[in-house]
């Protein structure tokens, strides 16, 4: 029997798990990526404070495609055609399918901001936290200022690991958001929690005051106000890739609309999964609701080729967990909010389980690398509170925002 050949375009959350998701005895499955390993995105700020280290936010696509019985081509896409189903890549090599995958994630929003890629500091993959985690390194031994842009998710978390790391050391500590308050976009009691944690460890809070440009050593401000800064984190939030738009797929800085199925409306075949998706009724870019398009897809790919109805994809709301540092974690969900230290337990517990089910590698080589993720989690999250014994006892509580 001829293969059926499956070409997807990403290897994060949604494409890995569409790819697991298929059988090598019915698909030729090519997973098209410009970096070798998947990457853990949610957790990526702990590396801020060496709570975890890269390898274990990282599993490599190559071996994990391989034990699928897939192939993996790491490259950059320089052109890609929904209509023919083909993909080609920066080496040369060229790919057509008879299913196309498109599972690009996002790109950094800049809004327009003068010096964003030229002067502050990414936070959107291992390799530009592990930078910023050595910036600090300097920072923290020598003193200097620190100004991170953006009050959302990202930026709370990342305030969280400087403060987990360097709040008994001479940095000066800036957190800039546009909008009148923290996480914008979640309860207002969370807002204010983070705001009391990081008052009381003397961080200068700026809100309603979008960032108009940033130079080498300033952030300077709609008011007029200057930052001064050694080091600048931007945490802007989501953008489409430009090949969404490239390839003819969105309209220009728009995410690629799908319908029910997750399938392209004007291609045949074409399914796009992950941020890069846009259905009739928007979803939060979450890495949970990637990681079900991309099921959803290798299923819907299984099924048309039984000639089956495809299946509507019906995103599920699962609790968003909020850690800052260990100074709190927060969990927000629909019916209630909840605070307290304890609840890193189950942020990591998330992290473990995800890893590994993304992981197909030979279960020898699984149970190592879960075990060296546990020994790291007990070294930098469990330890240090047990050694305190007034961290203990303030873990102890967990109490209702709202």
């Amino acid at each position: 029997m001829t293969k059926r050949r499956v070409v997807i375009v990403g290897g994060g959350f949604a494409g890995l798990a569409c790819a697991n998701g298929l059988d090598c005895d019915q698909f030729s499955v090519t997973l098209i990526d410009q970096k070798s390993s998947f990457e853990f995105l949610p957790n990526i700020h702990e590396l801020i404070s060496g709570v975890k280290k890269p390898g274990q936010l990282r599993l490599s696509l190559r071996a994990n495609l391989k034990a699928r019985g897939h192939r993996f081509e790491h490259g950059t896409v320089t052109e890609l055609d929904p209509q023919t189903r083909r993909v080609s890549v920066d080496s040369g090599k060229h790919f057509e399918a008879d299913y196309l995958v498109v599972a690009l994630g996002s790109a950094d929003a800049s809004y327009g901001v003068s010096g964003v890629a030229q002067h502050s500091y990414g936070f959107k993959s291992v390799e530009q936290c592990k930078a910023i985690q050595q910036r600090l390194k300097n920072l923290g031994r020598d003193g200097g200022r620190v100004v991170i842009i953006g009050g959302g998710l990202e930026g709370i978390e990342a305030l969280g690991e400087v403060l987990r790391r360097y709040r008994q050391q001479s940095l000066d500590i800036s957190l800039v958001e546009a909008r009148p308050r923290l996480l914008p976009e979640g309860p207002q009691a969370v807002g204010e929690l983070i705001a009391r944690h990081s008052s009381e460890c003397n961080v200068d809070l700026v809100t309603s005051d979008p960032v108009q440009r940033i130079t080498p050593k300033t952030v300077q401000l709609s008011s007029g106000r200057k930052l001064r800064s050694d080091l600048t984190i931007w945490t802007g939030g989501p953008a489409p890739p430009s090949l969404l738009a490239e390839s003819g797929l969105a309209e220009p800085k728009a995410w690629a609309p799908v319908d029910s199925t997750l399938a392209h409306p004007g291609y045949s075949k074409v399914f796009v999964a992950g941020d890069a998706a846009e259905l009739a009724k928007p979803i939060s870019k979450q890495a949970y609701h990637a990681l079900d398009m991309g099921r959803c897809i290798a299923e819907n790919i299984k099924r048309s080729e039984n000639k089956k109805s495809l299946r509507r994809y019906k995103p599920t709301d699962k609790p968003t967990l909020l850690a800052f540092g260990d100074l709190d974690s927060v969990l927000i969900s629909d019916r209630l909010t909840l605070a307290g230290p304890p609840l890193a337990a189950a942020k990591e517990t998330v992290f473990a389980a995800v890893m590994a089910q993304l992981d197909v590698r030979a279960p020898r080589v699984k149970l190592d690398a879960a075990l060296g993720r546990g020994k790291q989690a007990a070294e930098q999250l469990l330890w240090p509170s047990l050694s305190n014994w007034r961290a203990l006892k303030k873990q102890t509580k967990v109490r209702k925002l709202s």
